[in-house]
């Protein structure tokens, strides 16, 4: 008799138990980490050039290799097209990045690309179908957005699936440096009826909303007039997190309320990431990392653990007596950095630029809040 109930009791319990995991409320945490412009100058590529020809830039983002990896998300605007490797490879003002940076920034952990910026268009449309064709290679491991090849592209939303939680990317610009598309539908430019359309579809496709927007003023840590506006419009269509790009310097970073009481994480500018950028000074090596996590509970889901971490893009004279040239390309965290390094900084060379430690910091803590940096 109690084998009889044995075999009838253990198989319900275990059918019981089933039911219960499956039907019990998802409770999960999504790490993301969201870094700023990947700029790729000459100087930056030659350094890369390998002997038979190809490209390796790895040893420039290894640094930040285990904290990208090790997120579940991480996002990175890619602001130098990758147009095509059978042309010549350029810099500024029309950019051409060899192919290759694309498998390495997937390499250093990088998962969500944004294309979507004002050099979108450097090299044309064969430019920009190409770089969507490189990222096609990696979709299984890559949410690309930001260009499209057709109307259909441009309509649909890009969500990424981690863990169970579901997170869209759309993405806009101000502008594409006056050179015109073939059609609107190539690359977003920031339109109110067309950002309010985009967000009511993707809150309905997903758990978590983040907005890539590509404006303000080069230089400055002030945000625009615009930005302030598009943001709180934004913020009041009910997106969850805009990641801000373009000015090559820090942005302060702060919590807007929208109009339905829903609060939104806004990054204004998150700066360079690596870049070479000859008319910088010390403001255009200093980024930003922002992390924060998107704790789900059940169809509810909050931005929480919002921090910054500063990042420095460091390179040295190729000759040190002359001060001449670039070279030692590395991405370094900022808590990281040293004096002894950052005084054979190439911009230690130039006159007016004062790249040291001290003055990294007193950039970063004039320009963030304790309460984004502690």
């Amino acid at each position: 008799m109690i084998r009889k109930l044995i075999r009838v009791v253990v198989p319900c319990l275990l059918l019981l138990t089933a039911c219960n995991v499956s039907q019990s409320p998802a409770h999960q945490t999504v790490s993301v980490e969201a870094v700023g412009d990947n700029l790729i100058h000459p100087s930056i590529y030659n350094e890369a050039r390998q002997s038979d020809g190809s490209f390796d830039f790895k040893s420039m983002y290894k640094p930040l290799k285990k904290r990208m990896s090790h997120s579940d998300i991480a996002f990175i605007n890619q602001e130098s097209p990758i147009g095509g490797d059978d042309k010549p490879y350029h810099g500024f003002k029309r950019f051409n990045t060899p192919s290759a940076v694309a498998d390495d920034i997937v390499d250093t952990g990088f998962n969500m690309i944004n294309g979507s910026n004002n050099h979108a268009l450097d090299q044309g449309m064969s430019g920009l179908k190409n770089e969507l064709s490189i990222w096609d290679h990696f979709k299984d491991k890559v949410t690309y957005t930001g260009t499209y090849r057709s109307q259909k592209e441009r309509d649909h939303i890009k969500v990424k699936n981690v863990k169970g939680v579901k997170v869209a990317l759309i993405s806009y610009t101000y502008g594409t440096n006056g050179l015109k598309p073939a059609h609107n539908y190539n690359i977003n430019r920031f339109d109110k009826d067309q950002i309010k359309a985009d967000i009511q579809k993707a809150k309905k496709l997903s758990d978590v909303v983040m907005v890539s927007t590509h404006w303000g003023k080069e230089g400055t840590h002030k945000t625009t007039p615009m930005q302030k506006e598009y943001a709180q419009y934004i913020a009041n269509q009910g997106a969850d997190v805009i990641i801000g790009t373009h000015p090559h310097v820090i942005q302060p970073v702060q919590w807007l309320k929208g109009q339905s009481g829903h609060k939104t994480l806004v990054a204004y500018s998150l700066g360079n990431f690596l870049n070479g950028q000859a008319t910088g000074d010390e403001n255009n090596v200093l980024g930003g990392d922002l992390h924060f996590d998107i704790a789900k509970d059940g169809n509810k889901t909050k931005i929480k653990h919002v921090h910054w971490q500063a990042v420095v893009t460091h390179y040295e004279p190729k000759n040190p007596q002359t001060g001449e040239g670039k070279a030692h390309f590395k991405e370094l965290p900022l808590e990281k950095y040293n004096d002894k390094l950052a005084q054979r900084h190439k911009l230690n060379y130039k006159q007016g630029s004062t790249v040291s430690v001290a003055r990294l910091k007193q950039i970063n803590e004039d320009t963030i809040s304790p309460e984004f940096r502690k």
